[in-house]
């Protein structure tokens, strides 16, 4: 189970209760998420030399032990948890149960593979910009990224602190639910929803398949809701993917900065970048990309009221073969955000769901995105699309 090119870093078997909802469930989890005894590398092993083992577990993992699910590994993460495609220059890449010649995606990539491969019943990642999203859409599994602020974040290696989030894995909604009915709240965005709303401007950049694989996901919907459009502008987008890699590089140079600059680490392609970028952006820029935020929450408001999910393609394409260009996997890393920045700006739950696919197609997700708070609902709106396709 473990090793440099497989989903679990370290096999573990920990167990508190033979009683609780998840009892015989069993799960994993990033290596950026505490577990007692264990130190979280956080992808990168000049982190792991230079910290201690957690002295105790992340309350999440604490909870889900408490209500009886079983322990069995901790799960390999891109670097830092600052990509989005699954590859780690020093632990290797996992691999891809449902396309093994193609990326798993990231940051969550051991956790969504070791659902995907039936190593575990769950597991828990971290999303940030898309970290959980990414591969629950590329390995063909659900995946959750609830309401920033739904879940605490103790015990888990930050990035970015204001876009953070733990969120899990299953490879059916059920077992996703029940998860959640262990890790969060009860929901303040209350009501039923009427409406589905399809971002066009993030079915637009998507290319022809994942359109064409979206397709039964819209019919079932339109067969169960209210179906709208919306848009936003091209001008909101440019602003909004500006000040959002902003602010993300902002709160992960303020995070890893200074450890950065005392340890010297040796980062693989692609990360080094990122956090030379990270480390230019002014407070100047921090603030200008807070007051975008604020004042988008309006329009958001708008197209997302109470009574209302958005529906979205998960990634805008299939996962990316392994052997494709470092330029090229940029570039598509780049177009993904327009999918995952609504969501982790403003702190939204979404839900990816597998949507039937020919034999032998790369995996797709289709998502549901609800009202801040709504995370309950919204995954009963996904067990209802999912029961329909």
């Amino acid at each position: 189970m473990s090793g440099p090119s497989s989903a679990l870093t370290r096999a573990l078997d920990v167990s508190r209760s033979a009683r609780g909802a998840l009892s015989g469930e069993r799960f994993v989890v990033k290596e950026n998420i505490d577990v007692a005894g264990c130190v979280s590398t956080n992808g990168n092993p000049r982190w792991a030399e230079t910290h201690e083992a957690a002295a105790q577990d992340a309350p999440a993992v604490d909870r889900l032990l408490a209500a009886g699910a079983r322990l069995v590994g901790k799960a390999q993460m891109d670097e830092m948890a600052y990509s989005l495609l699954g590859a780690n220059v020093h632990y290797g890449t996992p691999v891809n149960p449902a396309a093994p010649d193609r990326h798993p995606g990231g940051s969550s990539s051991g956790s969504a593979v070791a659902v995907a491969a039936g190593l575990a019943d769950f597991a828990l990642g971290t999303d940030t910009a898309g970290s959980c999203r990414a591969p629950a859409s590329f390995c063909g599994v659900y995946g959750f990224r609830p309401s920033h602020g739904a879940v605490s974040p103790d015990g888990v290696i930050p990035l970015a602190q204001s876009l953070d989030t733990i969120g899990w894995f299953a490879r059916d909604v059920e077992t996703l639910a029940r998860v959640g009915e262990i890790l969060l709240p009860e929901d303040v965005s209350v009501g039923t929803f009427e409406r589905a709303v399809a971002l066009e401007e993030a079915f637009a950049q998507s290319d022809e398949e994942a359109k064409a694989a979206a397709r039964p996901a819209r019919a079932a919907l339109a067969r169960m809701f209210a179906v709208d459009e919306a848009t936003l502008g091209e001008d909101f987008w440019s602003q909004a993917l500006r000040h959002f890699r902003n602010l993300q590089a902002f709160e992960a140079w303020s995070a890893q900065g200074p450890w950065i600059e005392r340890e010297a680490p040796r980062f693989g392609p692609g990360i080094a970048e990122r956090f030379a970028y990270a480390a230019q952006v002014t407070a100047g820029e921090k603030a200008e990309a807070d007051a975008f935020r604020r004042a988008a929450r309006a329009r958001v408001d708008a197209i997302l009221p109470g009574n209302t999910l958005l529906v979205v393609p998960t990634t805008p394409f299939v996962s990316p073969r392994l052997d494709e260009s470092e330029a090229e996997l940029d570039a598509k890393r780049y177009r993904m955000f327009r999918t995952f920045l609504f969501a982790s700006f403003f702190g939204l739950p979404q839900i990816s769901v597998p949507p039937p696919r020919a034999p032998g197609a790369p995996p797709l997700g289709v998502s549901l995105i609800g009202p801040r708070w709504s995370d309950r609902r919204l995954i009963e709106a996904a067990s209802l699309l999912a029961a329909s396709l």
